[in-house]
């Protein structure tokens, strides 16, 4: 009730001075004054509610007689009108109204628009900041400094307020974010995008990579390309594990890993009975695979086998590479089944870097899939080769029909096939007996793959129309020659065979261009000189069948008379390892006499100069770059020898021998003569202990697999490099069928190999025989994981026997039965067990265990009391025996008893 009243009296109060319309005048003795109408401060302009004069005179006001921070009261304003001795009084209620903008500090970043600055914190009359919504001049991030802006704050219920402010422009950091990474592990080659903000003019983003993570060592670099944001960056690296950053002045992003895998095969898998894919990480140089240096049979230099473990020898091998260069398809004569040691070894990349010999058993599944008709494609207008899903043994019972069910013979009229055994595409051509246009229907009855899987469905069928002549003759269009070892021919279209040529010296080579099908390459292995009429024999014919007309023309393969020479000579480092690398102004060849390179010449050691001791190094390590033709490479450990000595410099004399006679290091194809000798300055470094890049792996001349059960029955593991210690000792990287490995111990590296030893969880193993071991996981040193291993292992089961009862059977007798056969060698009363009298052991009484041979174990032992003889309150208060640590009593595989506490029953 107190409240309502109250309420109303306020309300009162309120009304009536509102309503005032004409000013009181109260007179005392002092003066007049005079009350003026009751008003609001409204916005924070005081001013706006005083009066400014009074019956014609200007009033003064005492202003600080107002608080304008005190809301929701009236207060008295006061004052005097001018020259007339009047005082004035007004009531006054201040409404809430901003007084101040108080933004924190405000740092903007150069070149970078200013932004953010449209919401302020304005402080109002009641006490409270209010973020509002502000307008702003003379902010500007041209230039990096300190300068002054202006905010202001407008509101028609609230007021308007401005305030200067302080602002800093900052040079802007380069941000860097959502770095991510990806290698191309052919090309050898890192990949990076990024987002950038606040990359400005003349400023950079750079790649940098640290050598195998080594930081404190010479760094990469690569600049990146910045464009709308986004970055990206390529970089071609040496294998190893390396790491990189981006760095743009000081900022740099957070240092990731990566690894460039060595040159390597990375898997072994057969495709059907005769096949086996090679799959590699980088494209094969075919010139070091095979002998013709395209396909077929390979290199003598390199090693390609599958030797068979279970006697299902292979046969000849032949092989083909995919057109990227990275899948190898090996064809063997013979079917493949079970277990080979599959060996690839000695070929090189493109960029003439060497794979990592491959040497590990695989096992082969014998092929059950049945062969199947996969494709057919039309040669010419009357051949056409079918391509079966493998290599077929043979075709079965093969038929002709025409599409009306005509049959055609299977003659050189009809229809005839060069099917060999082994083959996976058969051309069938089609001959006179059969018309233009008409479809011809082959079926396969009983067909055969190398596994002699009959073919599906059976019978198969494939099918083909034979094309008419086109018409239009083929040609040539242009002979020249290249060389004088190669001349090229182009025709007006694709020829269903190579032409024949005659006229141009030497045993010829043809190769059809990849992408112009209607030019070949024909390559002699003499070189021809002067003027030679070549020509292009009559007869060559197109895919239609037309024939083509004989064409000549006098070619002089004197066009190059000019010897090359040496054009640079420098050092280039390559996995760590430095060559010097000779360039050649022209494609050259070794020269065929050529033996050693003969090398002489000064050093300069430490300010002393001295000559060095002459080296000879052998032709073989003198390697042409293939990538141009150009180049060779030796290696200053080579080139140095014994002189070799870090941070020295040569000046050297290099000239080609052949028996003691100079000779030219190398020829054109033109055949001239190359240079005999030539200069070179070098400065050598050292060779870099290259980053191993080979996987850990097991040790297989150790114990036939790498793994060896100790007489302990602990499991030495041996591995062919150090290892990373914290994988080697994972015992879940250990997996034996039927057992638990409880602890892997890991020994110090000796002669660059390390041991793990296991130790297997007691009871685990049940059964005693052969069983199968897996181990992978584990890594090496530099981090790389193994290759899952599976082999098989003989293990002794480690189940230890227990007492299953004990029984005194005579005053002085205790039987022990135990849970399989025993034996015990000879030894001391009280060396296995020891009696305790109602759970009080007994020092005056002892036990001897009964001596049984290994030979002779058997399921039961006795235990002679021996000492003081037990009486009857022995026998009442119960007994007991416990196992001493001597205990020796094993079962027939040395596994000690396990035992505790056994009562003795009576």
């Amino acid at each position: 009730m107190a409240k309502k009243k109250q309420f109303v009296t306020a309300a009162a109060a309120f009304a009536v001075a509102a309503s005032a319309v004409a000013p009181a005048i109260t007179a005392d003795a002092a003066s007049t004054t005079v009350q003026l109408s009751s008003d609001y401060v409204r916005g924070g302009d005081l001013d706006a509610a005083l009066d400014k004069e009074y019956k014609g005179s200007e009033i003064y006001w005492y202003k600080s007689s107002v608080d304008m921070n005190k809301l929701g009261v009236f207060q008295t304003a006061k004052g005097f009108v001018k020259g007339q001795g009047i005082r004035v009084e007004k009531k006054l209620r201040v409404l809430n109204h901003a007084q101040d903008i108080q933004p924190e500090e405000i740092v903007l970043e150069e070149g970078v628009p200013a932004s953010g600055l449209r919401i302020q914190p304005v402080l109002f009359a009641d006490g409270v900041k209010y973020n509002k919504v502000v307008t702003y001049a003379g902010f500007s991030t041209e230039k990096a400094g300190e300068f002054e802006g202006t905010f202001t704050y407008s509101n028609k219920a609230f007021g308007v307020v401005t305030k200067t402010v302080k602002y800093k422009v900052v040079k802007s950091e380069v941000e860097i974010s959502n770095v991510s990474s990806s290698v191309d592990q052919a090309a050898e080659v890192l990949s990076v995008t990024a987002d950038v903000k606040n990359l400005k003019d003349g400023e950079k983003v750079e790649l940098v990579v640290y050598p195998g993570k080594d930081m404190s060592a010479t760094p990469i670099k690569a600049d990146a390309t910045v464009k709308d944001g986004k970055l990206t960056v390529s970089q071609k690296l040496p294998a190893g594990t390396h790491s990189f950053q981006l760095v743009s002045g000081e900022v740099k992003s957070a240092v990731v890993d990566f690894t460039i895998e060595a040159a390597m095969v990375k898997d072994v898998k057969a495709i059907n009975a005769t096949q086996v894919e090679v799959a590699f990480n980088k494209a094969v140089d075919p010139a070091t695979l095979f002998a013709n240096g395209v396909s077929g049979a390979f290199n003598a230099g390199a090693t390609v086998a599958l030797t068979s473990i279970d006697g299902i020898t292979s046969g000849a091998l032949t092989g083909k590479l995919s057109a990227d260069g990275q899948t190898l398809t090996i064809t063997s004569a013979n079917a493949l089944s079970k277990r080979y040691d599959v060996v690839v070894d000695g070929i090189k990349t493109k960029e003439a870097k060497a794979f990592a010999k491959y040497n590990k058993v695989v096992e082969f599944a014998a092929d059950t899939t049945a062969p199947m008709v996969v494709s057919t494609v039309k040669k010419t207008a009357s051949t056409f080769t079918v391509k079966f899903s493998e290599p077929m043994n043979n075709l079965g019972s093969v038929s002709y029909k025409l599409a009306d069910g005509t049959s055609v013979t299977a003659t050189a009229t009809g229809v005839q096939n060069d099917f060999t055994a082994g083959a996976q595409e058969v051309t069938f051509t089609v001959g006179s007996e059969v018309a233009a246009g008409k479809q011809v229907i082959v079926t396969f009855v009983g067909a055969q793959d190398q596994a002699l899987n009959i073919i599906s469905p059976n019978p198969a069928t494939a099918s083909f129309v034979k094309g008419d002549k086109d018409g239009v003759a083929p040609a040539v269009t242009s002979l020249v020659a290249v060389n004088n070892k190669t001349i090229e021919v182009k025709f007006t279209e694709e020829l269903q065979a190579n032409p024949a040529i005659t006229g141009f010296d030497g045993a010829l080579t043809f190769k059809q261009d990849a992408s112009d099908k209607t030019k070949y390459t024909i390559t002699s292995d003499t070189p021809n000189t002067g003027l030679k009429a070549v020509s292009v024999s009559a007869g060559y014919t197109d895919l239609s069948g037309e024939a083509g007309a004989a064409y000549s023309k006098v070619l002089n393969f004197d066009v190059d008379t000019v010897a090359p020479k040496v054009a640079s000579t420098k050092v280039v480092k390559i996995d760590g390892v430095e060559y010097l690398e000779v360039s050649f102004d022209e494609i050259v060849e070794t020269a065929a006499a050529l033996t050693t390179l003969e090398v002489t010449g000064t050093k300069v050691s430490n300010f002393v100069t001295s000559n060095i001791t002459p080296v000879s190094v052998p032709v073989a390590k003198f390697v042409q770059v293939s990538t141009d033709k150009k180049s060779y490479r030796v290696t200053l450990a080579d080139l140095l020898g014994v002189n070799s000595t870090k941070g020295a410099s040569y000046s050297l004399d290099i000239a080609g021998n052949s028996t003691a006679t100079p000779v030219a290091l190398v020829s054109d194809l033109s055949g001239n003569a190359g240079p005999s000798t030539f200069k070179a300055n070098v400065v050598r470094s050292e060779d870099a202990t290259a980053p191993s890049n080979t996987k850990a792996s097991l040790d297989t001349s150790f114990s036939t697999n790498g793994i060896e059960v100790n007489s302990d029955k602990t499991i030495t593991v041996r591995f062919n490099q150090e290892l990373d210690g914290a994988s080697a000792t994972n015992v879940a990287n250990y997996k034996f069928d039927g057992a638990v490995v409880e602890k892997a111990v890991l020994s110090p590296v000796a002669a660059g190999k390390q041991d793990v030893t296991l130790t297997l969880k007691a009871g685990s193993n049940v059964f005693t025989g052969l069983r199968n071991v897996t181990i992978s996981g584990v890594q090496a040193k530099n981090g790389l994981v193994m290759d899952a291993v599976t082999t098989q292992e003989s293990l002794v089961e480690n189940v230890a026997p227990t007492v299953s009862s004990a029984k005194l059977t005579a005053p002085g007798v205790i039987t022990l039965n135990f849970s399989e056969t025993v034996y015990n060698a000879a030894d001391l009363a009280g060396d296995d067990f020891e009696l305790y009298v109602g759970g009080v052991k007994v020092t005056a009484t002892t036990l001897d265990t009964e001596d049984v041979l290994q030979a002779a174990a058997k399921n039961t032992l006795t235990l002679t009391i021996g000492g003081t003889a037990l009486k009857a309150e022995d026998l009442a208060k119960g007994l007991s025996i416990k196992s001493v640590d001597g205990l020796d009593i094993m079962d027939a595989n040395d596994n000690v008893l396990s035992v505790g506490t056994v009562t003795v029953a009576q």
